[in-house]
């Protein structure tokens, strides 16, 4: 066995390598070929359409959602005359998807190498379990070019084929002209497109138009009697209208100026306004208070009640002769009132300086009046038969005396010949 192993060990470890080798190299084309492994984590759902020309199943061929793939299609079978696609789906990049989902098969090579584009949908419809399946009403088969001319008539197909064919030959070897051109229209499209977007909406809107018109009609048609007179009443109403041009001309020609006036009182009303609020504003918490104070006012006129009734009534009813006789005095008051009132803002003025006493050692008037009332009545102390007369002392020099002349007879009038400066 030793023997063996070392003659012919290096053939039995090259074929183990080949045989690795190989199985590793199968395993690798197996998986990059999208085989299926027990291993794999995806659920299933199925789409019904119309018709699965060019779809091949086993082929890897893709479910993408947005370019994205996500899974592959895994089979096909007939159910109901309507072809059924078995689709898996990775977990990892689609977790779901919903019952609003839509799906639709699209070419992906010119040679019709086919894929299914998946729309997933999203809430508030519910998720589709495993098994689900998106009717055939949620689906779009491809259109093939023959269907489409299929639609046409012999002569719009052959105008088809001829420009088909000379679009072809007028863009050989023009592709980067082309594609400038798409680059240009791109803008032209946009704007289409909005275009047909409002003709859509345009086209929704009329027919709810064509569909109120017809219930109009229909109400109008039982109602022709009624109508007629409202036709009648509203010519009446017309010719009145017009009997009265002139007067509708002059309301018309006065208008301006009534405008003017309107939009002159809106201005002074908006300023008025402006003034309004901040004042409302500063009511706002006496108007709060005003419940509470008038609740309080109820004890006082409940009390001032029989007050009012028994009392001042009476009186006002009795000064009632007296008011008419004070009518006369009331008017020859008014008169003097003026005169009045600014004397006694004279005197007002009067007390007020007499009165006040300045801060300081300085005294008032009002201080000093009793020291001048004090001498008076030391001053007027003399009296005889006749009353009381004035005392006092009066000093003067005789140079004071001689400097005034005219003084001199002035002092004998009163105190007699004054001796004491004869002699100066």
């Amino acid at each position: 066995m030793k023997r063996a192993l070392r003659a012919y060990g290096r053939f039995v470890a090259a074929i183990l390598f080949l045989a690795l080798l190989a199985t590793a190299s199968g395993t690798y084309i197996l998986i990059n070929q999208r085989l299926s492994t027990p291993l794999q984590d995806r659920y299933t759902i199925y789409a019904d359409l119309p018709s699965s020309s060019g779809l091949t199943p086993g082929l890897g061929q893709a479910v993408n959602v947005a370019g994205v793939r996500v899974g592959q299609i895994s089979g096909a079978r007939l159910v109901n005359g309507i072809a059924r696609i078995s689709l898996e789906i990775d977990p990892h990049k689609l977790p779901r998807v919903y019952g609003n989902s839509t799906a639709a098969l699209v070419p992906n090579t010119p040679l019709k190498d086919m894929l299914l584009e998946l729309g997933p949908g999203g809430p508030p419809s519910k998720p589709l379990p495993d098994g689900g399946v998106i009717p055939v009403s949620r689906t779009d088969p491809p259109i093939d070019s023959d269907e489409l001319t299929s639609a046409l008539d012999a002569d719009t197909r052959d105008f088809l084929q001829l420009l088909v064919a000379d679009a072809a030959t007028g863009t050989r070897g023009r592709g980067g002209a082309v594609n400038q051109l798409f680059k240009a229209l791109q803008p032209t499209t946009r704007q289409l497109g909005e275009v047909a977007a409002a003709l859509a909406g345009r086209r929704h809107e009329l027919k709810r138009l064509v569909g109120n018109l017809a219930i109009l009609t229909d109400a109008a048609g039982a109602k022709d009697k009624q109508l007629a007179r409202v036709v009648e009443t509203a010519n009446a109403t017309l010719q009145a209208v017009s009997s009265q041009d002139g007067a509708l001309g002059s309301s018309l020609d006065k208008l301006p100026r009534t405008l003017s006036s309107i939009r002159s009182s809106l201005g002074d009303v908006q300023r008025f306004a402006d003034e309004l609020a901040p004042t409302l504003d500063r009511l706002l918490p006496a108007t709060r208070r005003l419940p509470s104070a008038l609740h309080q006012l109820d004890p006082l006129l409940t009390t001032a009640q029989p007050i009012l009734r028994d009392r001042i009534r009476p009186l006002v009813r009795a000064l009632q002769p007296v008011a008419r006789d004070l009518a006369p005095a009331t008017t020859n008051l008014l008169t003097v009132t003026p005169d009045l009132t600014q004397a006694f803002q004279v005197l007002e003025y009067v007390v007020n300086e007499t009165a006040y006493n300045p801060p300081g050692d300085n005294e008032g008037f009002l201080f000093w009046t009793a020291w001048f009332a004090h001498n008076a009545a030391s001053v007027m102390s003399t009296q005889d038969a006749n009353g009381a007369m004035f005392r006092g002392l009066l000093l003067s020099s005789c140079d004071s005396l001689s400097a005034q002349p005219q003084l001199g007879p002035l002092l004998e009038t009163v105190f007699g010949a004054v001796t004491a400066c004869k002699d100066k």
